[in-house]
């Protein structure tokens, strides 16, 4: 799969699930992306390449993964292989499911409208990224 199909096959998927889905395409590089939930739910990098040492996604996948990873930082992160994506998904959701069980499902959607508000109007990704439907 390419990177392009791998955000679209996420993409797909996770509005399916009801996530909201922020996306950005990087204009300098093939990579993508997606911001879960305004962020309650953490963000996805899809590239070909690794990314810059200081900035830390929660979720990372790629052909350039060769195996399975996950690193613990300030908060875990973890690395899937291109053809793993679904079981990227299945992580996605766990994680999701278990925020939405231990902040209670009202405090997780007022996180998200939270967020949305008090961010709207940040540079970078913020501005430049679209809501996926």
């Amino acid at each position: 799969m390419t990177i392009q199909e791998i955000a679209d096959f996420l993409c797909k998927r996770l509005i399916q699930e009801g996530f909201v889905v922020q996306r950005y395409d990087a204009y300098s590089t093939e990579s993508i992306y997606l911001k879960l939930d305004y962020g309650v739910c953490n963000s996805i990098r899809i590239s070909n390449h690794p990314g810059k040492k200081y900035l830390k996604y929660r979720y990372n996948i790629g052909p350039h993964i060769k195996e399975h990873k996950s690193v613990q930082d300030k908060f875990p992160r973890y690395y899937y292989r291109a053809d793993k994506v679904k079981n990227h998904m299945k992580k996605i959701l766990e994680d999701r499911a278990e925020k939405k069980e231990r902040y209670g499902e009202s405090m997780y959607q007022k996180y998200m409208e939270d967020n949305a508000r008090n961010n709207s109007e940040n540079a970078g990704f913020w501005k430049k990224a679209r809501i996926v439907n």
